[in-house]
């Protein structure tokens, strides 16, 4: 008879498999979370455009008014906001819902105008803005068109001017700071975006050791992306708090345009010249 002895396994084999284990574990576990995070950011994407047709849609039946436009979005985004501290951020039925909605209109709209909400940088939740009608078409036609009407009101159904005509299409522009919430998957892919356009300078090189002029790599993507303008400054700064404070944000925008079903009405506190923006 023959007799059969197990194979041998050379510590070398053994070496040479913990070696590929260190080299690929790292890359499947940045792959698997950066898949969960960047799916987290497409319902995040689709929740944003949903919030800027909420908003345009309050807004065209209540007179452009800026602080119910800005109810509306909140409460298009609450599947995908961060958890308040020591609140529950579950939305998974209404009573949840509305008690997640009530907490953040607190933080948010205990005065007549939103606030921001990482307070440390000056940076808002998420901003509505109106396109249109622009701020300075907005003055004139209340000046001229609302006359009628005390100046406070353009009726949405008057077709004498094509300026009146084109300022009772309301478009609104959601800006969403969404946070990135995927441990290691939220400042990989937040450095990556900031800095989307230099990430060819970086072929090849290990974000976690390599650095690149001085600093890491994920620092100099980030301090690229701070000169687009005062939002991505107010981002970079928000990742480079120390400590709990730092946050991983990235601007979600969307667009919506809808025809007034209700005259503009000239409301300082909350009304459409609040939110516009200057053509």
């Amino acid at each position: 008879m023959h007799s059969y002895s197990e194979p041998r396994v050379f510590s070398g084999q053994s070496g040479q498999a913990a070696v590929e284990t260190a080299i690929i574990a790292p890359m499947m576990v940045f792959m698997v979370l950066g898949i969960i995070q960047l799916g987290m950011v497409h319902n995040a994407r689709l929740m944003t455009e949903y919030g800027a047709y909420r908003a345009v849609r309050a807004g065209i039946v209540n007179h452009g008014d800026c602080m119910l436009m800005e109810k509306a979005a909140l409460a298009s985004l609450l599947p995908t906001l961060p958890p308040l501290p020591g609140q529950s951020g579950r939305v998974d039925t209404v009573d949840f819902a509305v008690q997640v909605h009530k907490k953040f209109s607190q933080r948010l709209f205990s005065s007549r105008l939103m606030k921001t909400f990482y307070t440390d940088v000056g940076l808002p939740l998420f901003r509505v803005d109106v396109l249109n009608p622009s701020k300075s078409d907005l003055e004139e036609l209340f000046g001229t068109y609302g006359s009628q009407m005390s100046a406070r009101e353009i009726d949405y159904d008057d077709v004498r001017d094509d300026r009146v005509i084109d300022a009772n299409l309301l478009s609104v522009r959601l800006t969403y700071f969404y946070e990135l919430r995927i441990p290691f998957a939220n400042w990989q892919l937040h450095s990556f975006y900031l800095g989307r356009e230099y990430l060819d300078q970086l072929k090849g090189f290990q974000f976690e050791n390599q650095r690149v002029g001085g600093e890491s790599a994920t620092r100099y993507l980030q301090n690229q992306g701070r000169s687009k303008d005062a939002d991505h400054a107010r981002i970079v700064s928000l990742a480079q708090l120390g400590g709990t404070k730092r946050r991983y944000v990235m601007p979600l925008v969307a667009t919506w345009s809808m025809r007034m079903q209700s005259n503009l009405f000239n409301n300082d506190e909350t009304g459409p010249g609040r939110c516009a923006v200057d053509g």
